[in-house]
């Protein structure tokens, strides 16, 4: 008696198909996601693994593109063959389209992550061939391009006429390139940026009182880390527009500065302290041996003007380096004047009276 009622449950028809379709259709849904979680355990556990021990870059990228995809392709697939006792035609093509459009998605998201991920490993391996800035820029347009591409296949699944609605968007260009000129402006100003070479990601670069290291170059802006920490984002088109200074391509640090001595200070003492200034240089190890200008510049308001010029051995790309080197000369050039009782000067005004 009771088989008979759940025989009778079961045939019961809901839009002209059986219950029991409707029950294989949830069971199927419901045990996706524990195939789903074997299905990762044993690409995690084992697959890469072997991918690893592997001398190819290109498994590993397959790997590390499909493997986020694997749930929503085994909920796709357990979706299709589930549904596959529904009888009824219309419902059959509703679900048809949530099918093709539940397996476009993962599609769309693997053919991103493979694409910029070759891209980044084949490019990026090669720094001499390419910009890096321009490595991270074509990736953001082929993110952006597949990402069209999907939301114009998922469109053509819901029935859209594709070629009508791309002719629209051809009609409509002009309107779009009119509301979105700053957009289009710090888009080609990033293209312009990158090709030109002005700079590269990870160069310090100074850009109106601005410095720090260029950390992201997006198609709309330019995000600069400064020396305190802070990270400041700079629309493209202002650093195409404008002159920015690349601290990184400069061949050697120079050091300017000016040294004021006392005007009590007598010329054969004047001729110490320049001698000095000269030996301070030498010596230190981290400066360009020779390479340097010393010479008694001016009469100052208060004191006799000495400039030195000097350039350091490197490039010295890290900030503590050039610290170091002005610190190491200063000292020296200080314990100097110390020793020959040469006494450097500070705002001093002389005042006369007269009877």
């Amino acid at each position: 008696m009771i088989i008979e009622l759940i025989f009778t449950i079961l045939n019961y028809k809901l839009f002209g198909i059986q219950l029991m379709f409707y029950i294989i259709f949830i069971i199927f849904l419901i045990i996706s996601y524990p195939i789903s979680r074997i299905i990762n355990f044993i690409l995690n556990k084992y697959i890469k693994k072997i991918t690893e021990k592997t001398k190819f870059q290109f498994d590993n990228i397959i790997f590390e593109s499909i493997n986020p995809s694997i749930n929503m392709f085994v909920f796709s697939f357990c979706f299709y063959i589930g549904s596959r006792g529904f009888q009824n035609s219309s419902i059959i093509t509703i679900i048809d389209k949530i099918f093709n459009f539940l397996i476009i998605v993962p599609i769309v998201y693997f053919m991103i992550k493979f694409t910029t991920g070759m891209i980044g490993f084949y490019l990026k391996g090669d720094k001499k061939r390419i910009n890096e800035a321009g490595i991270d820029l074509l990736m953001q347009i082929l993110r952006i391009s597949l990402f069209l591409i999907g939301i114009l296949l998922i469109l053509g699944n819901l029935g859209y006429d594709v070629s009508a609605l791309l002719a629209g968007l051809g009609v409509g260009g002009l309107a779009f390139a009119l509301a979105a000129q700053d957009i289009l402006k710090n888009f080609f100003a990033g293209v312009s940026l990158v090709f030109d070479k002005t700079f590269n990601k990870g160069e310090r670069v100074q850009f109106e009182g601005v410095s720090g290291k260029i950390e992201e170059l997006k198609l709309r802006s330019t995000k600069i880390r400064t020396y305190d920490g802070t990270l400041i984002t700079i629309p493209n088109a202002m650093l195409a527009d404008n002159m920015v200074e690349n601290v990184t391509k400069i061949p050697k640090v120079k050091v300017k500065m000016t040294i004021g001595v006392e005007y009590s200070t007598s010329s054969k003492k004047l001729e110490e302290a320049k001698k000095i200034i000269k030996e301070a240089i030498d010596s230190s190890k981290n400066v360009d041996v020779g390479n340097h200008d010393v010479w008694f510049d001016n009469f100052g308001p208060y004191s006799l003007d000495i400039v030195v010029i000097y350039y350091g051995k490197l490039k010295m790309e890290n900030w503590s380096e050039r610290i170091q080197l002005k610190d190491e000369v200063n000292f020296k050039i200080k314990s100097g004047f110390e020793k020959a009782k040469i006494n450097m000067a500070f705002p001093t005004q002389t005042i006369e009276l007269k009877k």
